[in-house]
């Protein structure tokens, strides 16, 4: 019976955490692809033709099929096909300069974008009804595997339309409130005492823990610094290791309990016996936003 009951209360917890997580962002949000390249074009500016989708009516399938692209032409242009992946999220998926004309926003507030292809950059846009980016996200790094999670915010519920500049495969999650969650609940996974929350393009995953104290992933990420009873409240320190590999440095954000927006900390990267690592120090119920194209692994110490 208090299995049950702590589970209903962590349900209740983690709806709240994933809508709490879209914020406003730090004006950086909207910088972070228009800054990473100083040869970003947009779809729209390049003439091709927008495909639309209706977020409402999503069908269970992939409504379109691509297929691998020929090395013997440069006409390659498949369509965008779109697939609902369960309990509302959705899946687009494309290859190249694509222009999405989206109908039913709805109650979108995660994306996990991740490119499917080497050796192209892959920057997104979210564009309102004035043509204006409302959010931007994505790398030009072609050397680097890109992809990443980012929550989403209430203006982004006027998105008109995604534009995607790249010049290989690429695929787009849109997911609905504690969509991440659920998926972990599904499968039987459940926080131990001392886990913490770790957003990425892997979904949610539980880190701190004596079961798993570390993680591993690529891309954008987003910690809830909260850990799951009992455990020692207080400062905890996450330690990144990045892939040396690769040349980004990282953009590391801090939202603090009762602040509504992120700020920027300066944290250089060192080089300790040939892999590039950087610690940051966050208290209890804040949230951490690392920006990267970087493969990294974290480990948390509280204390």
């Amino acid at each position: 019976m208090l299995l049950v009951v702590v589970v209903g209360l962590l349900l209740a917890i983690a709806a709240i955490v994933q809508a709490i997580g879209g914020d406003a962002p730090d004006p950086v949000d909207l910088e972070t692809a228009s800054s990473s390249s100083s040869h970003e074009t947009s779809a729209t500016d390049s003439g091709v033709a927008p495909t639309s989708i209706s977020l409402a009516k999503t069908p269970p399938t992939t409504i379109t099929r691509t297929t691998s692209p020929s090395p013997q032409t440069s006409m390659y242009n498949p369509p965008v096909s779109v697939t609902s992946i369960g309990e509302g999220a959705v899946r687009i998926s494309g290859y190249g300069d694509k222009v999405i004309a989206v109908d039913e926003w709805s109650n979108v507030r995660t994306v996990i974008y991740r490119r499917t292809g080497p050796g192209s950059e892959l920057l997104i846009k979210l564009l309102g009804d004035d043509q204006v980016a409302v959010f931007s996200f994505g790398y030009s790094d072609r050397n680097s595997p890109i992809e990443g999670l980012r929550f989403l915010t209430e203006i982004t519920q006027e998105v008109q339309e995604i534009t995607v500049t790249a010049t290989a495969g690429w695929e787009i999650d849109l997911l609905p409130d504690a969509f991440l969650w659920n998926q972990q609940m599904d499968a039987g996974n459940t926080p131990q005492a001392g886990d913490l929350m770790l957003f990425s393009s892997q979904g949610l995953t539980f880190v701190g823990s004596e079961q798993t104290p570390t993680t591993q992933g690529i891309g954008d990420l987003r910690i809830y610094n909260a850990c799951h009873a009992p455990c020692n409240e207080g400062a905890t320190t996450w330690v990144f290791e990045l892939d040396p590999d690769c040349s980004n440095t990282p953009e590391v954000f801090i939202k603090e309990v009762g602040r509504n927006d992120f700020r920027r900390i300066v944290r250089p990267v060192k080089s300790v016996s040939g892999k590039d690592t950087f610690e940051v120090s966050v208290e209890s119920y804040d949230w951490l936003q690392v920006l990267t194209p970087c493969q990294w692994s974290t480990q948390p110490t509280t204390g």
